[in-house]
C-alpha cells in the first residue's frame, strides 16, 4: 500500500496537494484501489498506483487534468466492455454508449439545429415588417445612437 508521500515521490510531484488533486480527479475510477487508515490516512494499492502513473503520463504529455481523466475513463470503459463481452445475442441493460455513438448523436443534433436556423432565416425574410432597425436606409443600427450621444 502506498501513502500520499510515497505517491508524490513515485509520480515525481512536488507537493502532497498535487497528489490529492489527481486522486480527486479520478476518484470514481480509483475508489476500489483506495483504503483509509488510521487518522483518515489514504492508502492506494499497486493497481491504483498504476492508474495514477497512467494519469500522470497523460498529464505530462500535454493534456489538462480534466482531459487526462476523460481519457482514463474512456480507456476503462473499453476494457470493461471487452471483459463483459459474451457470446450471446443478448446485451445487458447497463451498456454504456461508445464514443462513436456520442459523436453520431452530436452530428444529428447539429444537423437538426442547422435546419431550424435556416427555417427561421427563411421566415424572417418572408415576413413583412421584420426589418432590423437601420437596415432600411443601409446604415448600421448604431448610427442612430451617434446622433443622441454628446461627445464634447
Amino acid at each position: 500500500m502506498h501513502t500520499i508521500s510515497t505517491l508524490r515521490r513515485t509520480l515525481g510531484l512536488s507537493t502532497d496537494n498535487q497528489v490529492r488533486n489527481r486522486i480527486e480527479r479520478i476518484k470514481d475510477i480509483l475508489s476500489e484501489h483506495m483504503r483509509r487508515g488510521p487518522n483518515n490516512q489514504i492508502f492506494v494499492t499497486d493497481a491504483g498506483l498504476e492508474l495514477l502513473k497512467r494519469f500522470q503520463e497523460l498529464y505530462d504529455s500535454g493534456l489538462t487534468l480534466t482531459e487526462a481523466s476523460y481519457v482514463l475513463r474512456a480507456d476503462g470503459m473499453k476494457t470493461e466492455q471487452a471483459m463483459n463481452t459474451v457470446s450471446s445475442r443478448l446485451t445487458s441493460n447497463d451498456t454504456k454508449p461508445t464514443e462513436a455513438d456520442a459523436q453520431a448523436h452530436l452530428r444529428e443534433e447539429i444537423a437538426f439545429l442547422r435546419s431550424q436556423l435556416s427555417l427561421l432565416r427563411q421566415r424572417m425574410q418572408e415576413a413583412p415588417g421584420t426589418e432590423r432597425p437601420g437596415t432600411a436606409s443601409g446604415d448600421p443600427w448604431w448610427t442612430r445612437l451617434w446622433e443622441d450621444a454628446d461627445v464634447s
